[in-house]
């Protein structure tokens, strides 16, 4: 017989699709850093390399955070779809028996 999913893995996704989501958030609140630190390097040559790597970094920050957000919701949509399924096979399984009982009176 094959394993099914248990109740306490569906919450597992559940969880990690809120986490992920969480984590998706947290990215939106970094702000343009350079602007904020810029005049704090004093060497022109500096400044130029710290403004590479933050356009680096926002660019490949919005890769993350698209990601991030697809694997969200690909997990709450995984668990809700799980869960809908299981509901729905317990229910006809208890259909079943109901319409087996009724047959057998």
């Amino acid at each position: 017989m094959a394993d099914r999913a248990r109740i306490d893995d569906l919450e597992v996704i559940r969880e990690m699709g809120r986490g992920l989501g969480k984590i998706h958030k947290s990215f939106d609140g970094l702000s343009d850093i350079v602007n904020e630190y810029g005049e704090d390097f004093g060497h022109e040559e500096l400044f130029d390399k710290f403004e590479d790597f933050e356009s680096n970094w926002n660019l490949n920050r919005d890769k993350l955070q698209e990601e991030l957000k697809f694997l969200s919701e690909y997990a709450l949509a995984a668990a809700k779809s799980y869960s809908e399924l299981d509901h729905a096979l317990a229910s006809a399984l208890r259909d079943a028996r109901s319409s087996t009982k009724k047959k057998g009176k």
